[in-house]
């Protein structure tokens, strides 16, 4: 039972941790030598829309973001809330991504979890920005 101080949270969707882990890239842009962006690969589409997007280059099971950083690294991080599920196309893309040996991250939990865990990742792969 919760107490007089607890209240239930609403349930988070995965835009809603994809937002704040942009906002949390974003302001760690500028320690961190980074440039970052987001593959919007959601949502449902027209099968004529579909077919266009694939045409163009599409690809199902692209990670959530891409993170660029010097000497031509890169790294994955797909995001999940805690009771999200990798998609067949999304596995096959981690698998994909050892196979080049491409850093692929599959963060996953309550929204503070994956804020943490970006931060971690952001601060042990990527170098800082030197002070001027």
């Amino acid at each position: 039972m919760l107490g007089g101080n607890e209240r239930l949270s609403p349930m988070i969707k995965e835009a809603d941790i994809q937002i704040a882990c942009n906002d949390l890239l974003n302001y760690l842009s500028n320690q961190y030598k980074f440039r970052h962006f987001h593959v919007a690969n959601e949502g449902k589409k027209s099968i004529s829309f579909h077919v266009k997007l694939k045409k163009m280059g599409f690809r199902a099971g692209v990670p959530d973001f891409i993170i660029e950083y010097p000497d031509g690294k890169l790294l994955y991080i797909e995001l999940k809330t805690a009771k999200g599920r990798l998609s067949d196309s999304q596995k096959l893309w981690h698998i994909q991504s050892e196979t080049f040996n491409t850093p692929h991250f599959i963060v996953k939990g309550t929204l503070h979890d994956c804020l943490k865990e970006v931060e971690d990742i952001v601060k042990e792969n990527i170098p800082l920005r030197k002070a001027s």
